[in-house]
């Protein structure tokens, strides 16, 4: 009874209870739609890693090299290939993978080369199988298209994009120029999209090929470390800088370089204040008005109390009216939010630095640097959006009820 009648005093104010349901919504909304951003944020910046499987990327920078036929991308640097070893056996450190990059001159157009070790197939930028812990389907973010992966005696054989065997029209088992006098065969097409992709190239060879085509020894480029545990970076972090000097970069899921790093904090930080702030403003704004529906029905109070009805009664009575509101616009909010967080998903322009995916300017595709956002509603997040509702119709009810329980019955029938 006490539930219908309440229904029936709340939606009897309909201005009034659209508008604090309105308020609730707007509140709600702003939280679910900033904590669904957010998330969507990290997950989109950890997937350009879960994509190579690894936990770690590091890399050398320094001035930019001279024009060569075959040379390092930009400002990368050759690391040494022993610098792989000594990370290996750092505790907690489960794999690490070099990868060297290069852009490959013929007749003065560049191809985006990356050679890789054949034999490392749950780390780099073609990776196909799960790591350890991780499921197979997890590990699907490589599709071998057509054709096969490459082998370690493939010293000749060559995996290319999908984009880039369209755009010269190639086909399987045609023999292409990698630099100014190197043929390869391809042996295999791969489908890199769906991520951003760290160390990501056109054409990918076999490592030792790379390095000769380079001509600078036993050397890589980047090199990623797939690491048990979070807490053992640190000292991964330390051993590289011993081992490669001061100008050695590093790129984690919490710091994607500095510029979408940035974008990630910034969004998380400053936009979740924002919405507690709003959250905050809204319970007191709601509270104010609990309070004075309190005032402005002072004489249906006194008409109750007089007719029986016990301060306790009449408090749970303004308590289920807020409480009411507080359900509906929580509802409303998390839809909203949920719209907000589409929005931006649809709008954002999120990419990994160019450092992270160097394809020379006049490439034949474009580097892969886009990350997309995904905003899945979440079960987590929708109760989390009721929940802050609830307290906010739960306080504004408190207050209103306490009010109309210490009324005085006499002087609110004088208001008849």
């Amino acid at each position: 009874m006490l539930f219908a009648y309440a229904w029936k005093g709340f939606w009897r104010r309909k201005t009034k209870s659209i508008l604090t349901i309105l308020g609730v919504a707007l509140a709600v909304g702003l939280f679910v739609g900033v904590v669904s951003i957010t998330q969507s944020v990290h997950q989109a910046v950890a997937s350009s890693l879960a994509a190579a499987g690894a936990d770690m990327v590091i890399q050398k920078r320094v001035e930019p090299c001279p024009w060569a036929e075959v040379k390092l991308p930009k400002d990368l640097a050759a690391i040494p290939a022993s610098v792989l070893e000594e990370l290996r056996k750092v505790p907690g450190v489960n794999e690490a993978s070099g990868v060297l990059e290069l852009w490959a001159f013929h007749k003065g157009h560049p191809t985006m080369v990356a050679g890789i070790d054949p034999t490392k197939k749950t780390l780099g930028p073609v990776r196909i199988a799960p790591r350890e812990g991780e499921d197979e389907e997890s590990a699907k973010c490589c599709a071998i298209k057509y054709g096969r992966y490459l082998v370690p005696n493939d010293d000749y054989y060559a995996m290319v994009t999908v984009p880039y065997m369209d755009a010269k029209h190639l086909q399987l088992g045609q023999k292409i120029f990698v630099g100014p006098d190197r043929r390869f065969e391809i042996c295999g097409v791969v489908d890199l999209s769906g991520a951003a992709r760290i160390a990501a190239a056109e054409v990918f060879i076999p490592l030792k090929m790379a390095q000769k085509l380079l001509g600078q020894g036993d050397v890589v480029s980047t090199i990623f470390v797939d690491v048990a545990d979070a807490r053992a970076i640190p000292a991964v972090q330390e051993r590289a800088r011993e081992l490669i000097g001061p100008e050695v970069s590093f790129t984690t899921e919490s710091n994607v370089d500095e510029g979408t790093a940035a974008l990630a904090a910034v969004t998380r930080r400053s936009m979740l204040a924002v919405s507690v702030l709003v959250i905050l403003f809204a319970m007191a704004l709601l509270a104010r008005s609990g309070v004075e529906s309190v005032m402005e029905r002072i004489a249906e109070v006194g008409l109750m109390k007089a007719l029986g009805w016990r301060n306790a009664d009449v408090g749970h009575l303004f308590m289920v009216e807020a409480l009411y509101s507080g359900i509906i616009g929580g509802l409303v909010g998390c839809g909203l939010g949920w719209l907000i967080a589409w929005g931006f998903s649809v709008k954002a322009d999120l990419k990994l630095p160019e450092a992270l995916a160097s394809f020379a300017p006049c490439s034949t595709t474009q580097a892969p640097l886009e990350i997309p956002l995904s905003t899945t509603p979440s079960l987590g997040l929708f109760l989390g959006g009721l929940f802050a509702a609830l307290a906010i119709g739960a306080l504004s009810g408190m207050m209103a009820a306490r009010r109309a329980a210490r009324m005085d019955p006499v002087v609110a029938l004088r208001r008849i």
